[in-house]
């Protein structure tokens, strides 16, 4: 996983910490890139398009939870 996207799904981590589940609702996802890169244009030249974005944030989720159902 490159850098940029690390970086972003570590901002996503500490914003679920700070703000709770609430935070990987998937209408969440343009707060949260509004929020870390003040526009969606900012965040697809550092990320790579909104699908790419999007698909980061879904398979984020989908680690997340894959592990805590395992526990």
């Amino acid at each position: 996983m490159p850098g940029q996207q690390r970086e972003f799904l570590r901002f996503v981590l500490d914003q679920y910490i700070k703000e709770g589940v609430d935070e990987l609702d998937d209408n969440k996802l343009p707060d949260l890139i509004e929020l870390k890169y003040h526009g969606v244009a900012d965040a697809v030249s550092v990320l790579g398009s909104v699908a790419d974005i999007r698909d980061t944030f879904i398979s984020f989720q989908k680690h997340l939870y894959a592990r805590k159902a395992a526990m």
